[in-house]
């Protein structure tokens, strides 16, 4: 008995003693914080430690007692002393800006991004800021798989996505479309919409015809609105000055005045409002005399949020308002007298935009229903179009009479949408909603003066968890359009766990675009082209086929975020404009059969204590339309695209530095030579995007930025193939007016 006893003591002498483990949690998800550092410190020594995947981390043998203190971007430090050699839990709360990683486009209710089943990419408050953008244009520059387009002569700003064209992109705010000249959401201006009362932007690459609607074949960018804020009272305030190319001072380049007022008026009352100014002088170039190369452009905007709030629901109504005055300055043209006196004259027009929008919406939950939204929507655009004759010797104006020369559009659109969140046991949730359109279309340039299409939907999906690590997000959507019938779009998402950290997607889904008033409608007549309307279009339908891979994983003492995505999308009866036969002065809109886009993007992002870096590259390919006059001609033309984002934060001085880089490689395509009919290859040329930024805080209340834009000064593309659009054709396509650089200073005052 005691030889058994002697064997029994050695054994358990002869154990090692287990490691002791701390686990480091989030509080909110309730899953282990991946490489987060923790600095453990002896009296002889101090060591740099990560934990793993799963949050955990095996201490070594150490001289106790030690201190030790964490260290992440997304949480706050955390210092605690260890006296013995035990196992210990920590949980952490993520920073507010971290908290950023909650998304709502698509969802349910609010998400974080690994739990999604969709993949939604954010660009948040802070990155805008960082990057100084007042357009939505300038917050999209630097993403891959988007290509901005430009038009001089009225401003626009418009957004391409995965190779599919700007009509088929839908811009919304809060969920609720913007209605812009052009319709609905669809091919929206992106320099027409405020950026200072954005939280952050959520981009959904695919068909979202599911929740909203039609004519989002490409995609969606929904624009979530601040609506919370800490303090009883926040006042804000800035100016920014930006050189136009070379041009700069008081009455050249771009000026912006911004106050934005946010008031706690009780415990479930609040306010928010700002105004806006930009000012943006125009861009002279080496345009004759009196013109410009970029027009001026003058706008004002507004927005106003009041929200009512419980802990179960909130009620809140937004208001928006944009006024914008674009002027085109003629050349001077003599105009010579009957005494032979000179009276120079020149011919310039005016484009002034406005839009006003209401919407009243309603979210949260109840006994019955887990997540509820409610909203209806009134938004107002005009455009008028105003050409005159004017006296430069004594400053007199007088409108002219030729066809089109003076011109009121207007665009009155009626939404309302809501969704219901049902749970079915445990494992699946049910989605139940509707959602309605009434758009109205007026002007001379409208068939008939006044043109509307109605639109009705009802939709429903389901998340069903059949197994801990894959999840199931199957929907269809059932529309009627008063144009075009009856539409059942169907869709699929799949999520699958293959970690704690890594996160596989498959998603399908079907789009459909009917054709907008414009497109069936529209009489535009200048002296130099003409362009109708074609009441006889099919709408467009597309397929959508997507695969995204997301992983984390340590690279050294380095965490890594790898984001990998594929896509491939067919669009049936695509809607573009096409010439007139016999009448090279005159074109309409057609269906162009079948277009297809597929690509791969690849994006990586890392942090080193105060130093972050975000690279990707993309490679898309867009089929050839003409390869049935050709079978020999390449299927895809693809181009290549790269770009880089590059922060340190010098701690000690309260700055941050940001670089940014994108390169968007040649643009190809094949047509058909004016000359001789043959089939050429030509496109739009390549090009380097490089961008600066210092933030500085001088103090508690003020922020000073510097920054350059566009630092290799490029204004024009050359473009060897088709001419471009209606205003900007020829050998060239705009890019920007060159190298700027701009200030901004911030003041923020906070009341408890």
């Amino acid at each position: 008995m005691n030889q058994i006893a002697r064997i029994i003591l050695l054994a358990v002498i002869c154990i090692p003693a287990q490691a002791q483990q701390l686990v480091f949690m989030d509080e909110e998800e309730q899953v282990g914080i991946p490489y987060l550092t923790v600095i453990v410190s002896e009296q002889a020594r101090t060591l740099h430690l990560f934990t793993d995947a799963q949050g955990r981390l095996n201490l070594p043998a150490l001289n106790y007692p030690v201190r030790l203190q964490t260290s992440h971007i997304n949480y706050p430090a955390l210092s605690d002393t260890l006296r013995s050699a035990t196992n210990k839990t920590y949980g952490l709360k993520a920073k507010t800006n971290a908290l950023n990683d909650v998304i709502v486009t698509g969802q349910f209710a609010p998400q974080s991004m690994r739990n999604s089943v969709f993949r939604v990419a954010t660009i948040t408050r802070e990155e805008i800021e960082n990057r100084g953008a007042i357009t939505l244009e300038q917050a999209l520059q630097n993403r891959l798989n988007m290509r901005i387009s430009q038009d001089l002569a009225i401003g626009n700003a418009t957004v391409s996505l995965q190779g599919i064209s700007a009509q088929n992109v839908k811009i919304l705010i809060d969920g609720v479309p913007l209605v812009n000249r052009n319709g609905n959401g669809n091919a929206a201006d992106l320099s027409q919409i405020n950026l200072q009362q954005i939280e952050r932007l959520e981009i959904v690459e695919g068909p979202m015809a599911i929740n909203y609607g039609a004519n989002a074949l490409a995609g969606v960018v929904n624009l979530i609105t601040k609506k919370d804020f800490e303090r009883s009272t926040e006042v804000s305030a800035f100016v920014q000055s930006e050189t136009a190319g070379n041009e700069a001072g008081p009455r050249n380049g771009k000026h912006v005045q911004s106050l934005q007022v946010n008031k706690k008026l009780s415990k479930k009352w609040s306010l928010l409002s700002h105004i806006q100014h930009n000012d943006f002088q125009g861009f002279t170039g080496s345009a004759p005399l009196r013109t410009h190369e970029w027009n001026p452009k003058n706008q004002l905007l507004g927005s106003l949020l009041v929200k009512f709030e419980t802990p179960k629901k909130s009620i809140y109504y937004r208001g928006e308002a944009l006024n914008e005055l674009i002027e085109d300055f003629g050349r001077p043209q003599n105009n010579f007298q009957p005494n032979g006196q000179n009276q120079p004259f020149a011919i310039d027009e005016t484009y002034t935009s406005q839009r006003h929008t209401h919407q009243l919406q309603a979210e949260g939950r109840s006994d019955v229903f887990k997540q509820y939204n409610l909203f209806l929507s009134f938004s107002d655009f005009q455009r008028q179009k105003s050409r005159f004759s004017k006296n430069l010797i004594n400053g007199e104006e007088r409108l002219t009479t030729g066809e089109g020369d003076q011109d009121l559009s207007t665009y009155r659109v009626w939404e309302s949408g809501g969704s219901t969140q049902l749970s079915v046991g445990s494992k699946t949730d049910i989605q139940l909603g509707y959602q309605l359109s009434l758009e109205k279309v007026g002007g001379g340039r409208i068939a008939k003066g006044r043109q509307g299409i109605e639109e009705y939907s009802v939709y429903s999906s389901a998340e069903w968890m059949i197994h801990p690590k894959l999840v199931l997000r199957p929907g269809v959507r059932f529309t009627h359009n008063s144009s075009f019938g009856q539409q059942l779009i169907p869709a699929l998402q799949v999520k699958y766990e293959l970690s704690s950290l890594n996160q596989l997607r498959l998603s399908y889904g079907r789009g459909f675009r009917a054709p907008s008033v414009r497109e069936l409608y529209f009489e535009f007549v200048d002296s130099n082209h003409r362009i109708f309307g074609n009441p006889n279009l099919k709408p467009e339908t597309s397929h959508h086929v997507g695969l995204n891979l997301v992983a984390h994983y340590s690279l050294g003492k380095q965490a890594v975020q790898t984001d990998i995505n594929l896509f491939y999308n067919q669009i049936e009866d695509q809607i573009g404009i096409g010439q007139l036969p016999n009448d090279i002065t005159s074109a309409t809109y057609i269906n162009i059969n079948q277009f297809k886009t597929l690509g791969i993007n690849i994006q990586k992002q890392a942090t080193w204590r105060e130093l972050g870096v975000a690279l990707g590259a993309a490679y898309v390919g867009r089929s050839n339309r003409l390869q049935n006059l050709s079978p020999s001609l390449e299927q895809y033309l693809y181009s290549p695209e790269l770009n880089a984002h590059i922060s340190y934060h010098f701690k000690a001085w309260g700055s941050r530095l940001n670089l940014y880089y994108k390169y968007t490689g040649k643009l190809q395509s094949y047509f058909v030579g004016s000359e001789n009919n043959t089939i050429q290859l030509g496109g739009i040329e390549d090009y380097h995007w490089l961008e600066a930024t210092i933030n500085q805080h001088i103090s508690k209340r003020w922020q000073m930025l510097l920054g350059a834009r566009n630092l290799f000064n490029i204004r024009q593309l050359s473009n060897s193939g088709a001419g471009g659009g209606a205003h900007s054709g020829g050998s060239s396509v705009a890019l920007s007016y060159g190298r700027s650089y701009f200030i901004k200073i911030s003041y923020n005052l906070q009341f408890k």
